[in-house]
């Protein structure tokens, strides 16, 4: 009996596994790829601290999903951030201050990691 109900409650489990992976997909392939900003002034390009750099995926079908903060610039205007990076999708990402000090800047990545990548801001008033 003892035998019996532990086949059955494996045979319940993997039935119950195989109906959620049909329902819900085994997840995306999408590996997180590296990115390094610098951000400067475009005035004196002195670096801007504390700008943050958020980023968001857009789906096959067009639909963009909400942006989520991937990082914070530091003193020398640097922020180090990692993105899914879905086959196909592009990523939008953007540098925005919570002072709205600058002009909120929004841009897709079409370009592989590995070098850094210089980000010109401009002052709100100028």
């Amino acid at each position: 009996m003892r035998l019996l109900r532990k086949i059955l409650g494996g045979i319940s489990l993997t039935a119950a596994m195989f109906v959620f992976q049909a329902c819900y997909g085994t997840g995306p392939d999408c590996p997180l790829v590296d990115y390094t900003f610098h951000l400067v002034d475009d005035k004196d390009g002195t670096p801007i601290p504390d700008i943050w750099v958020s980023s968001q995926l857009q789906s096959n079908s067009g639909y963009e999903y909400d942006w989520d903060v991937n990082g914070f610039t530091d003193s020398a205007g640097i922020a180090q951030c990692s993105f899914w990076a879905c086959g196909g999708l592009n990523i939008k990402v953007r540098f925005s201050d919570a002072d709205s000090v600058y002009v909120v800047k929004d841009t897709i990545l079409n370009q592989p990691s590995g070098d850094t990548i210089d980000i010109l801001l401009s002052r709100v008033n100028e």
